[in-house]
């Protein structure tokens, strides 16, 4: 009985850690040149070049400068605009501030961002959020 609970419990390990190696080598990625400030979760990145990447339910925006990186939640996008195939950023601005709001890759790979509670305050105390989209070019 014993020598079956190691057995299962090695199985499940070689299960998890080949799990894990697998999730970097589908992670998504894209470059991305941003010419103005915006807000990612609670994290205020400069207008700056960004390393855009998915892995799992997370999105991480790499400053290609600095490499300080930000970290956010995604949940499934519904099917987005073709922009001639070429994935892009969905920010939307609300009088100054600019969020991060969507991620592109193509019309069938789309991300969404949470709104911060930052954002949700800006909508209670804005009339209308004003949408941007950014094209970006793919990482190579």
């Amino acid at each position: 009985m014993q020598n079956l609970k190691k057995t299962v419990l090695l199985v499940l390990m070689t299960v998890f850690v080949a799990s894990l190696a697998i999730v970097p080598a589908h992670a998504q990625g894209i470059a991305a040149t941003v010419p103005f400030d915006f807000v990612v979760g609670k994290t205020t990145m400069k207008a700056d070049s960004y390393r855009i990447e998915t892995q799992g339910g997370f999105i991480t925006l790499v400053d290609v400068q600095d490499g300080r990186a930000s970290y956010a939640l995604l949940s499934p996008g519904d099917d987005a605009a073709n922009h001639n195939g070429q994935p892009y950023l969905v920010f939307t601005r609300y009088g100054a501030e600019s969020f991060l709001s969507k991620v592109v890759f193509s019309a069938d790979k789309t991300y969404n961002l949470p709104r911060s509670s930052r954002e949700k305050e800006m909508i209670a105390h804005a009339t209308s959020g004003e949408e941007v989209a950014v094209l970006i070019q793919p990482l190579r």
